[in-house]
């Protein structure tokens, strides 16, 4: 911290003198801050330590605490500066608190905390603090009243606009402050602050739900198919939805690996049960997410030569009717073009958007355009690196022999491209076709964006564990003028999904799409490489 401590881990020499003058100096007891700025830097030493992830660094006496993380999970360690030595104090734990005396530790494990001294190799089932009888007593009226104050300060101090849009704020607490002595369950103060909230007239301001409760969720099981009434009274399977069994949340029971169950069989029976056509089927399924179950199948429908077949139903099948979506999506494109236009949907710019992106992008690079779909789009992160990605452009080509000439980035494509967008394209799905336009990608085509680009960066919570989620930055254009917020992106050309012709199967705006990007195609085709003969540089 300043220039008048020594650094550490210098060299030790087998003798120490220490004098009088410095003795007494450690001897004071006297706490005295000094930082120097200048060559702050400088003055860094990096503690040896091998790979993993570290957090929740405190520093205390003669050393450093640290929860370091790997693929043999978390553990809490110190590192003595003095001797230059690594300990673990505890073992799976998720996080801890020094005491201020920095003898003691509060540690957090799996709901569960315990309190130890801080010393070598303690059990994280040591010193646990039993909590079962652990009570507060809250006085609701009092608490209400006291966390809606929090929550008007909360949109207050962390909202973007200091001036809240030209509201007077505090007469925005005496107006619905008014409500809250008649608050009569934690639901009711939810409902006023989505009345609060929605005064400053900004998207991304959310309630999230406070301290009451909740029905219990019991998930029915799902196939992951489609049944058809059949005239002999028994279901049969008419589709079975293709999964990613490889990850579970997009497992498709009847296609994993030993169930043999087929597009026209009947379900039989469920669990012993006959399932017959005057029953809803899935009251067989009810609570069973998760759960092995056993089907009765047969190829005909009859017990006669029925077989048993173990599967585990899901709770959810919104992502494989959303693989079977997106699959259609590039079916029809193929067919439409010919196979020159490759089709690329990116479900938000979050996590999953991003899989999506990177999974359909590298693949389909050979194309000679490519449509990227931002419907239903429901934001996420701000899209840059994903703009990046789609617009990556060549730098040189590498000529290998017996092959053909590879790219540097390694994966590019340079033809046109269109990006399909409707009013369910939101936040991180309004900034992706903003950029697409700044980019100068290609052509917009569908119907106008959302329009939420006032953004969430975290704020803290409530009392009760509820919370009101509070935008806390604007989208501004390069020109300085406030943009996309309440505006949405608008489309080159505009085209609208009529929902008679998607029921029929029709996509109107990918129909649109293909069209635009054929007839750029036919005037500007895609240039052919063309590898010279080498030099011969025996004659330079």
């Amino acid at each position: 911290m300043n220039n008048d401590i020594p650094a550490l881990f210098q060299p030790k020499s087998d003798d120490e003198i220490v004098s009088d003058e410095e003795y007494a100096k450690k001897d004071t007891g006297e706490v005295v801050v000094k930082i120097d700025v200048e060559n702050f830097e400088n003055r860094i030493s990096v503690l040896p330590g091998s790979s993993g992830l570290y957090s929740s660094l405190n520093a205390i006496e003669n050393g450093v605490l640290y929860i370091f993380r790997d693929d043999a999970g978390s553990k809490l360690k110190y590192f003595n500066t003095e001797d230059e030595k690594e300990v673990t104090i505890l073992d799976g734990i998720g996080n801890y608190v020094v005491s201020s005396d920095g003898k003691k530790i509060l540690y957090a494990t799996r709901g569960d905390y315990g309190i130890v001294d801080l010393k070598e190799n303690q059990k994280n089932t040591d010193g646990r603090l039993d909590l079962s009888k652990l009570e507060v007593k809250i006085f609701p009226k009092e608490e209400w009243a006291e966390i809606y104050i929090d929550g008007w300060r909360l949109l207050r101090d962390w909202f973007y606009d200091p001036n809240m849009h030209g509201l007077d704020w505090n007469a925005m607490k005496e107006k619905y402050g008014q409500l809250v002595p008649y608050v009569s369950s934690r639901m009711d103060l939810d409902y006023i602050f989505g009345e609060l909230g929605g005064e400053i007239s900004s998207g991304h301001v959310y309630v999230d739900w406070g301290d009451f409760k909740r029905v219990e969720r019991k998930d029915g099981g799902l196939l992951g198919c489609e049944l058809e009434a059949d005239p002999s009274g028994y279901y049969k399977i008419t589709k079975i939805y293709k999964g990613e069994n490889w990850h579970s949340d997009f497992r498709s029971p009847l296609t994993e690996h030993g169930v043999n169950v087929g597009v026209r069989d009947y379900i039989i029976a469920i669990d012993g049960h006959e399932v017959k056509t005057n029953e809803n089927p899935y009251k067989f399924l009810e609570n069973k997410a998760g759960s092995t179950v056993t089907l009765l199948v047969n190829n005909q429908p009859s017990m006669n030569g029925a077989h048993e077949e173990k599967v585990k139903p899901i709770n959810s099948e919104g992502n494989l009717r959303y693989l079977d979506w997106v699959e259609s999506r590039m079916k029809i494109v193929d067919e439409l073009s010919g196979g020159k236009i490759g089709y690329i949907h990116i479900p938000n710019t979050a996590v999953e958007g991003n899989r999506e992106l990177f999974k359909y992008f590298y693949p389909q690079t050979d194309k000679e355009a490519l449509i990227i779909d931002d419907r239903y789009n429901g934001g996420g992160f701000v899209p840059d690196r994903m703009i990046e990605l789609l617009d990556r452009k060549i730098l040189n080509y590498w000529v290998t022999r017996g092959a053909p000439p590879t790219t540097v980035p390694g994966f590019v494509n340079e033809g046109p491209k269109a990006c399909l967008i409707n009013g369910y394209s939101s936040s991180g799905g309004d900034a992706f076709p903003y950029y697409f336009r700044e980019r100068n990608m290609g052509t917009i085509i569908g119907t106008r964006t959302w329009g939420g680009l006032i953004g969430l960066s975290g704020n803290p919570g409530l009392m009760d564990g509820g919370s009101i989620e509070i935008p806390a930055f604007r989208f501004l254009d390069t020109n300085g003028n406030w943009a996309v917020e309440n505006e949405g992106v608008s489309p080159d050309i505009e085209v609208l999904d009529r929902a008679d012709l998607v029921v029929k199967g029709e996509d109107p705006s990918l129909e649109k799409a293909v069209q635009v990007l054929l007839e750029e195609l036919k005037k500007n085709p895609p240039k052919k490489l063309v590898v010279p003969l080498p030099p011969d540089e025996s004659k330079k």
